[in-house]
């Protein structure tokens, strides 16, 4: 669940889908949308079994010792049942609060390193390029001293490092069959590097839905939730180029957006369909699919505003997951 809806939505979207059967529930930390801290907290409280993930925060507006302090303090809430992503932030989002985001990915590196030391629960001093700790340690014993750290990443580089030191890897909205496939590739390169064996990674891809048998009314929801995100993308980055969408097209979509034009008009259904699981119920089973078989352990399939998140969730653990398991 994204930012976009209240916190008691996201209650009710944990809830049911526990009730129903589902094996995980996540929610995004967008900026400026509503926190994802707050959101896992709520559905911590309001469930007993089911998983539940945060994707993404960034080693750049948080210390890694006040994310240790927020994942133990998250992990023991729920009872040890937390997955925490990280990723680098989005480029403009960073832009926009003075954040110069230089070295992505030796600092997610610095980062999860310096976590991990921290939720062991032991005092930790440490020093390098990116971070100070003196003498820092948690004043409560974290319920687990490893939790799972997922990393998000688009390119090659970062993707790879996901396989070399994360428990898993988050592949963002829009990702392709063909890119989920380019991801495992990276991946494993990273695993190779060091020395690792992948048999506990997990694929999570998220995946923008709208489940309707109108398919024009489909079509024009998902349109504008891509509306706002789409702007945003590399031009020419992995997502993009394995979606076929040409540079040119992401750069006249950033400028519409700047210059307050129409973004939606830039959209073509085709792109909509290539880029989220839209449509009736037949077509998303085979969406989802089709993301399954070129590696996604976890396909995390979210309502888009304006649809029913309560009747999405019921439509996804009455159809689609019986269709996709049976």
């Amino acid at each position: 669940m994204t930012g976009v809806f209240p916190v008691t939505e996201a209650v009710r979207l944990a809830r049911e889908a526990e009730k129903l059967g589902l094996g995980s529930v996540w929610f995004a930390e967008d900026y400026f949308f509503r926190g994802g801290i707050p959101y896992l907290a709520a559905a911590s409280v309001a469930t007993e079994k089911i998983r539940i993930g945060l994707g993404v925060i960034n080693p750049y507006t948080r210390h890694p010792a006040l994310i240790a302090m927020e994942f133990a303090t998250v992990d023991e809430l729920c009872g040890g049942r937390a997955i925490f992503g990280l990723g680098s932030g989005v480029p403009h989002w960073m832009w926009q609060m003075g954040y110069d985001v230089k070295k992505p990915l030796s600092r997610t590196r610095a980062c999860v390193g310096l976590v991990r030391k921290i939720m062991t629960g032991d005092k930790v001093s440490h020093e390098d390029k990116f971070f100070i700790a003196r003498d820092i340690q948690l004043i409560f014993k974290p319920v687990r001293t490893h939790v799972p750290i997922y990393l998000a990443f688009e390119g090659k580089m970062g993707l790879a490092l996901a396989g070399e030191i994360g428990d898993g890897a988050i592949l963002s909205i829009f990702n392709t069959p063909d890119y989920v496939k380019f991801a495992w590739e990276r991946v494993r390169k990273g695993a190779e590097k060091s020395g690792r064996n992948l048999d506990d990674f997990e694929m999570v891809s998220y995946l923008p839905m709208v489940i309707d048998e109108d398919l024009d009314r489909a079509l024009n929801t998902a349109r504008k939730f891509m509306a706002l995100y789409l702007p945003h993308s590399q031009p020419g980055g992995p997502l993009m180029a394995h979606a076929g969408i040409k540079p040119e097209t992401t750069l006249e979509m950033k400028k519409a957006a700047e210059e307050g034009g129409d973004v939606e008009g830039l959209i073509t259904d085709e792109m909509v369909q290539t880029l989220g699981v839209v449509g009736g119920v037949e077509s998303c089973i085979k969406q989802v699919r089709a993301i399954v078989e070129a590696g996604a352990h976890t396909p995390v399939m979210f309502p888009v505003p304006g649809t029913d998140v309560i009747q999405t969730v019921k439509t996804i653990a009455s159809e689609i997951v019986p269709a996709l398991t049976g």
